[in-house]
């Protein structure tokens, strides 16, 4: 245990103070619970500008009326003494936060704010503790929010239109059906608690939600966790109102805690098959599940299952990976784990991208693996890596994540917990990691036995169907037309008319005062994370760590951190054209591929297990920030070689550097799997509407030869097919080897490259004292001369202009979804330090915050669940999206008219208008909450030539905007994105609703091309 004793003891109120630890004997946490109302509040003192707050519930339901998540929506629609919808965002967006949200898992629901600094923080905490324990639940916020029947007699609502935009995916479909055979009997964890769509039409009712809510929204029930810098006593001053309010309510009756009812144990395997809609039936996926250890009474054993799981199917040379995925004949692109701790914990693993013909077989090759690990051993050697690696993951995100990971912790103590064991076991897993680490073979082989092979296990394999694609849309099509059918003009007429009185009821304006009565907080004494940049053209060095002196063009971060973050940047401009098609294969094969050192070639099964032990984590990107296979990141020109370490892992960094960029041996064999394992994994990518609408964008406006279109998943699945049918041919194989060979030779040469590294120069330099000696001895023959820096080639040059793109745009069918996606663009501000950008930002925001103009009439009327006008600098380009749309042509009307509203009436309330530069001041700020954010936003800074106090500057320059800039911004920069001669657009829905869309876009002036399916469309055309 660790002992914590600077917590309060004064100014508590009604407060008790329970216990404190140390979240990994790192950040304090402490305990107080109320001994006049049963409120609990966890205080994690997390350095840093922002302060989080997570209101949490635990909450049961048994059947799939999604009464949490209904709920969840309400509480946001008005409370007892704010009974007006919306007041709380539009009051959250004046504390310097960006509204409010939340979130319903299966075993409770809990509520977000974000703020930057502690002065709005408090000031909203009671408000929305109004909300959550008395809400006003009208019928009206139910029409709109939950579920109605419009005029047209179509099915309509905010969260049915979220669960359309599910329910028929493949995974998710997997994911309902193995939860319902794990948990058989009554029991709450297979409930759909979102809400079935079926429920949510014919079942699901305000008075049930009511219900639910009298039953579960008590005080006993309620954890309020904050994560941040904030007095505490200033947090008890705060909740006396809500404290004094629920005393004055008087007795509430007995409470029985949610999840105490034993839950039914698996007593034998289920095998299923689930058929889900899609447009090709080449690869389907399979999940597997078994029930693990109690989370409550075996923490540690539970801890242990998920080591075995990771050791499983982490990295290529995991026993799962090596037999199912790296092999020629692949079963799956990737095999994944999870796990979910409840009052019983269960243990499942994913199989991706499984080819249709190979899913019936998954089972029995499942078990041959599991049964010949169990004969032939661990690898011990791996498994203590893993562990190891396993305690420094969970350090970082102390770093990367605080606020998530501490958050997360104690909700688990918050459900299930009741003492101080059990706390400490949730927040101190490191200490039973470092007990792990010493545990024998026998350990791991009678986890294994037990959990995995002679326990019952749950098999779903998902099946790719056109058939049942088919077979949905013409039952969707039937109900609806029925439902059209039992339903008169006149009860038409009147469901209409019952929509618009409660949209009505709904927007009864929030008095001026009430919003004014929360004072707009000040910046001054927000607490920024340390930073101290130097670079190899520094004049003033660290006096520690000279970076002149490295043989690459050097940028280094001196920050507040206990690793090192090591960015190799490539510049990809100078490939041949004709060979860039390769770039993604190579980043992806350079870190599964044999080395070549000392003259002797190391296997890639000794280099993976290696690079695994050296690293916290390790990855090749395409862009700056984060992108995901078969897409790019912002200034997609550059390849990145990132590698995150542990300080006395420096020097091994730096081998590593050198040894996958230069020393890595490209074999045909590993060419042949990470070829087929990419294109395997194209089919589930092909099945997410937002990326095939953003990809359709990007295949629109960027050039050919643009990495955005190169890696593409059409033209890589093309490419690389063309690939695996060279590989085959020996004269082919050498070629193809040649080519890549010749990629890598641009990407690596000196002049291509430069090195950014993030570190705390004191702490490292103690561990480390030469930290040049690792460079001269890798690099020696590069030398420290003709050094080249950073050139940074914005995004938009590599865009096409509007005359060079012929299309307007198109509207794609894809069978896998329900909802519809937009994307839209237009020519926009392409200078980071443009005076316009501020109050082009600040009339963005005024117009989508929570509660303003668009949501209320897009977001308010269930048209779009979400919605989102943004500017892209590096690009150039403004544009507007939705996502999961029940009605894009509804919403897109909506839109365009909230925008030409404005700027032919010229009115913008002021008060909107000073929470939309509050809520954008918390977001400029949030994007530097954690150690790891700053670290990433620093980085973007040198692509930006911005200084690294841009944020601050930002913050400042939001700040000095004024109303009366709005009209001319709106006119200028977000006119144009609705009109057909200066904006691209591209929508992606399903395929029956096609034609009437680019019918209704016609109306308005968008001559759009139609495809029935993707393969139709221009991106399957190079």
């Amino acid at each position: 245990m660790a002992p914590v004793d600077n917590s309060p003891r004064e100014n508590m109120g009604a407060f008790d103070f329970i216990y404190s630890i140390r979240v990994n004997d790192t950040i304090p946490v402490h305990i107080y619970k109320s001994r006049d109302t049963g409120i609990t509040v966890c205080i994690a003192d997390v350095e840093g500008p922002v302060v989080n707050g997570y209101l949490c519930l635990a909450t049961e339901a048994h059947d799939d009326d999604g009464l949490p998540h209904t709920l969840e929506h309400l509480v946001f629609l008005g409370s007892e003494d704010y009974p007006y919808k919306g007041v709380l965002d539009l009051l959250a967006n004046r504390c310097l936060a960006s509204g409010t949200n939340a979130a319903t898992q299966v075993d409770c629901t809990f509520y977000t704010m974000t703020t930057a600094g502690s002065e709005g923080f408090l000031s909203l905490m009671p408000i929305y503790l109004d909300h959550i324990l008395y809400p006003t639940l009208t019928d009206a916020g139910f029409l709109t929010e939950v579920h109605h029947i419009n005029g047209e007699g179509e099915n309509a609502g905010v969260v049915y239109c979220e669960m359309q935009g599910k329910e028929n995916i493949g995974e998710y479909m997997v994911y309902v059906e193995l939860f319902r055979a794990m948990f058989p009997g009554r029991c709450g964890y297979k409930s759909i608690v979102g809400g079935a769509l079926k429920n949510l039409r014919e079942s699901t009712t305000n008075e049930k939600v009511r219900q639910y809510h009298q039953e579960f929204y008590r005080p006993e029930n309620l954890t309020i966790v904050i994560t941040g810098q904030v007095k505490h006593a200033d947090v008890f001053k705060a909740l006396q109102i809500i404290e004094k309010k629920i005393i004055s309510k008087g007795n509430r009756g007995f409470f029985k805690r949610p999840w105490q009812d034993p839950v039914p144990p698996l007593t034998e395997s289920i095998d299923l098959d689930v058929y889900y809609p899609c447009d090709d039936e080449d690869n389907g996926v399979v999940d597997v599940a078994w029930r693990g250890s109690s989370p409550i009474t075996n923490m540690y054993e539970l801890i242990g299952c998920t080591l075995l799981l990771k050791y499983l199917t982490d990295t290529s040379v995991s026993p799962l990976q090596k037999e199912f995925v790296e092999i020629d004949d692949a079963y799956a692109s990737n095999v994944g784990y999870s796990y979910c701790a409840y009052t019983v914990s269960v243990l499942y693993l994913a199989f991706e991208s499984v080819p249709k013909s190979k899913i019936p077989l998954v089972k029995d090759q499942l078990l041959k693996v599991l049964n010949d690990v169990h004969k032939k051993g661990i690898d011990m050697k791996r498994m203590k890596t893993v562990v190891h690696r396993h305690i420094l993951e969970d350090l970082s995100s102390l770093e990367s994540e605080p606020h998530e990971t501490i958050a997360y912790m104690l909700f688990g103590y918050a459900l299930y917990g009741n003492t101080k064991e059990d706390l400490d076991q949730r927040t101190n897993q490191v200490q039973a990691l470092k007990k792990l680490e010493t545990e024998p073979e026998s350990y791991w082989l009678n986890l294994l036995k037990t959990y995995l092979l002679e326990s019952p296990f749950v098999l779903v394999k998902g099946i790719p169907s056109l058939k049942k694609r088919h077979e949905l849309t013409e039952k969707e099509k039937d109900r609806v037309a029925k439902q059209i059918e039992n339903l008169s003009k006149e009860e038409l007429q009147e469901k209409e008319k019952e929509l618009q009185e409660a949209v009505a009821k709904n927007d009864i304006p929030v008095p001026d005062e009430i919003l004014s009565s929360v004072p707009i907080p000040s910046t001054h004494l927000i607490n920024f994370h340390y930073i101290k940049s130097y670079t190899t053209e520094s004049s003033k060095q660290h006096s520690r760590f000279d970076v002149s002196k490295l043989p690459f063009y050097t940028y280094l971060d001196h920050v507040n951190t206990n690793f090192v973050y090591m960015f190799v940047i490539m510049n990809t401009s100078d490939i041949k054209k004709e060979y860039k098609l390769y770039i993604p294969l190579l980043l992806e094969i350079i870190m599964e591929c044999p080395v070549m050192r000392n003259s002797q070639l190391i296997p890639y099964e000794e280099v993976v297990a290696e690079l695994e032990a050296d690293t916290i984590s390790n990855d090749t990107n395409l862009g700056v920030s984060n992108s995901s296979r078969f897409s790019c990141g912002i200034y997609s020109y550059t390849a990145l070689l990132i590698l995150h370490l542990e300080m006395e892992k420096y020097e091994k960094g730096v081998q590593w550097i050198k040894e996958l960029l230069y020393e890595t041996k490209l074999t045909p064999d590993r060419l042949k799997i990470t070829a087929a394992k990419m294109v395997n994994d194209v089919a589930q990518f092909k099945r997410q509407g937002n990326k095939i609408v953003n990809d359709l964008m990007e295949g629109l406006i960027y050039n050919k030869e643009s990495n955005p279109c190169i890696s593409n998943m059409l033209r890589q699945q093309k490419f690389l097919n063309h690939v695996l049918e060279r590989l085959c041919d020996e004269t082919d194989q050498k070629k193809v080897i040649s080519e890549i060979e010749s990629v890598r030779e641009v990407l690596t040469t000196p002049k291509n490259m430069v090195l950014y590294m993030a570190t705390n120069v004191d702490k490292l330099t103690a561990q480390v004292p030469n930290v040049y000696s690792p460079w001269n001895t890798y690099f020696s023959t590069f030398g420290t001369s003709n050094k080249t820096k950073l050139e940074a080639i914005p995004d938009s040059a590599f865009i096409n202009s509007p005359d060079e793109i012929p299309l307007k745009g198109c509207v794609t069918g894809l069978g896998s979804i329900e909802s519809s996606y937009l994307c839209q663009s237009c020519s926009c501000i392409n200078d980071y330090h443009s005076p316009d950008l501020a109050p082009l930002l600040v009339c963005i925001q005024y117009l989508t915050q929570l509660e303003g103009p668009m949501w209320r009439l897009i977001r308010g009327q269930g048209l779009s669940y979400g919605y989102h006008i943004y500017t892209k600098p590096n690009e150039g380009l403004l544009y507007l999206s939705f996502y999961k749309s029940t009605n894009i042509v509804a919403a897109y009307k909506e839109a365009k008219s909230i925008v030409e509203i404005h700027i032919c009436e010229n009115k913008w309330e002021r008060l909107l208008f000073e929470s939309a530069k509050s809520c954008l001041i918390f977001e400029i700020i949030e994007k530097e909450q954690s150690v790891g954010d700053v670290v990433q936003q620093s980085l973007l800074s040198y692509f930006k030539n911005v200084p690294h106090d841009y944020t601050q500057q930002m913050v400042q320059r939001v700040s000095e905007v004024t109303i009366e800039d709005m009209s001319r911004i709106a006119s200028q920069y977000l006119k144009p994105l609705f009109d057909p001669e200066q904006c691209k657009t591209t929508i992606v829905c399903h395929p029956s609703k096609v034609p009437e869309i680019v019918d209704a876009f016609k109306t308005l002036n968008h001559d759009l091309k139609s495809y029935t399916t993707l393969e139709e469309s221009y991106l399957n055309d190079w």
